[in-house]
């Protein structure tokens, strides 16, 4: 083992999927960065557009070939992300850009295909929500496969079955790659980016597979077959670990297994303090998978469902009938629980596709974001009203409006509600008959007002990711600040303090739905601020719930 530990390295990273792996690596380096750039002549601009898109029908038919192999769970989870990575291959927005720079730059479609990648990245770059940031890698995904597709004689391709009892260390990796590396006994995933909001690391979650995000150095420090120990409990990844390092593994496999025969036994069990204080746990959803995860965990609701993916995949906005199916397919799947459906909430910032955007902002995060966005539009925001009112006619519904100010904007939003109801009414068009109109506590002064916003809204949800960051003055996504985002702030506790007080007097349900909410670390401060309901990753309830139980409020 002298040897060995000489050689031991420690490489930092974020757990982007909790857990350990003890394996050989397996280091994939993406193609299209190692392709230099190229210029290419007047005559051969047509040859080089048509090479372009028989590449794009190559990326499309490898993605159906994936889709083709996928079974049970997995294509389940997959579907939705592989139909918006298709939608892109057949954006012609994208296409146009593309094909506009061979002709007009005279370059070689790769080279076009990474300059128009590097400007969307620059555009997902100054998103300030870290969602929809973080729905950047899905274009560079799709990027990868077309230039992949280009030069498929220069790279063989890998054989799946040749992955088992591998970890996975690349720059990142695509969803539909995952899946199918999973089903043949990859153990877990390293990467130099990516983030825990990331289509990857939702399912990496889903399918208990460790994953380490933010290794910046790990494809030039580690090489194909170095033993390595991946700790996405710890956030770090050991290269060429020691005895000690072993011992620790086997330890932690011992007590994982044990913990988990614990967890399972809590998935029907009720959510209640030590002192028998009942507490609501709902889940945040993002796509239908998260359903099933939902009822495993015995939750009561979804606590918020994001409808930003519906705006954002395309190149247009989605009608009345697409966001209608999308609604109704989660409100039929949760089988009478309710479901909480936040209105749009994207910036009108420059990544904005589909017409939103009215103006290029300096400063998104404090621009026309959320309800402000969709009062500034009041014919997409009442085609989104119209498309919930009728997914309400298969179940309990409520709505939660984002970026909350003052209680003018929820007496707004209330005004669009009734003509939209009457017009689906006189249609003849079956609607939910009770829809609750809710506000979400993110900015500091919707906190500091509440009461007359418990005047107009029918419950609260906290938001604490945003109202930390308002609150604070501070970018937990910048590295150069982030140590003052303190989500233990007491400023922040008084806030939210404040806010379950006044729905409480308002005879008003409050939930919390930030990453406080599933953190086992702030879920007792929560409770002693008066927090009765938490919204979370579905991932993340039953540990909530095995925390709960440990806690006393008297």
């Amino acid at each position: 083992m002298g040897t060995a530990a000489a050689r031991r390295q420690v490489l930092e990273g974020q757990p982007c999927a909790r857990g350990m792996a003890f394996g050989r690596a397996r280091v994939l380096r993406p193609l299209h960065f190692e392709i230099s750039e190229k210029t290419i002549g007047q005559r051969r601009i047509p040859a080089e557009v048509k090479r372009f898109e028989r590449a794009l029908a190559d990326a499309q038919a490898e993605m159906e070939r994936v889709r083709a192999t996928l079974s049970g769970s997995l294509a389940a989870e997959l579907g939705e992300i592989l139909d918006a990575h298709a939608m892109l291959l057949d954006d012609p927005t994208f296409i146009d850009a593309v094909r506009q720079r061979i002709r007009d730059e005279r370059v070689a479609a790769h080279t076009a295909l990474k300059r128009e990648r590097d400007r969307l990245m620059g555009e997902f770059a100054a998103i300030d929500d870290p969602y929809l940031r973080s729905r950047s890698e899905d274009f560079d995904q799709v990027i990868g496969r077309v230039v992949n597709a280009l030069y498929s004689d220069l790279r063989e391709p890998i054989d799946p079955a040749s992955l088992a009892g591998e970890i996975i260390v690349a720059d990142q990796v695509a969803p539909a790659d995952l899946a199918h590396w999973y089903e043949h006994g990859v153990l877990g995933i390293v990467t130099a980016g990516g983030s825990p909001l990331s289509h990857v690391a939702i399912l990496t979650r889903s399918m208990q597979l460790p994953m380490l995000c933010g290794v910046a150095d790990a494809q030039s420090r580690v090489r194909d077959g170095d033993v390595l120990m991946l700790d996405a409990e710890g956030g770090r990844l050991v290269v060429h670990p020691d005895a000690d390092d072993q011992a620790d593994f086997e330890q932690w496999r011992k007590d994982h297994a044990r913990d988990q025969q614990r967890l399972n036994r809590l998935r029907k069990a009720p959510t209640r303090t030590r002192d028998g204080s009942e507490i609501a746990l709902w889940v945040n959803a993002e796509r239908p998978e998260d359903v099933s995860l939902a009822h495993a965990a015995g939750a009561v609701g979804v606590g918020l469902y994001r409808t930003e993916f519906l705006f954002l995949q395309g190149n247009t906005l989605p009608d009345e009938d697409e966001q209608y199916e999308a609604y109704a397919a989660i409100v039929r799947a949760m089988q009478g629980r309710p479901v909480t459906i936040r209105t749009l909430d994207v910036g009108a910032d420059k990544a904005d596709r589909t017409g939103l955007a009215l103006a290029n902002e300096a400063n998104p995060a404090l621009g026309l974001r959320g309800v402000r966005l969709s009062l500034t539009r009041p014919d997409v925001f009442t085609t989104q009203i119209r498309a919930i009112l009728r997914a309400a006619a298969h179940g309990p519904v409520r709505v939660l409006v984002p970026m909350v100010t003052n209680a003018a904007e929820i007496k707004a939003v209330r005004k669009l509600f009734k003509p939209a109801r009457k017009a689906l009414e006189n249609a003849g068009v079956e609607i939910g008959e009770r829809v609750e109109l809710g506000a979400m506590i993110e900015v500091p002064a919707a906190a500091i007002t509440i009461d007359s916003i418990l005047a107009e809204a029918e419950f609260v949800s906290i938001g604490t990711n945003d109202l930390a960051q308002y609150l604070l003055a501070t970018d937990r996504n910048n590295d150069s600040v982030s140590q003052l985002y303190d989500p233990a702030h007491p400023a922040l506790a008084f806030l939210i303090e404040r806010v379950v007080t006044a729905a409480g007097a308002a005879s008003r349900r409050v939930a919390v739905c930030g990453e406080m909410a599933g953190d086992p670390l702030h879920i007792e401060r929560l409770l002693h601020l008066g927090v009765r309901e938490l919204s979370m990753h579905p991932g993340a309830l039953l540990q909530a719930r095995r925390r709960i139980g440990e806690i006393t409020l008297a």
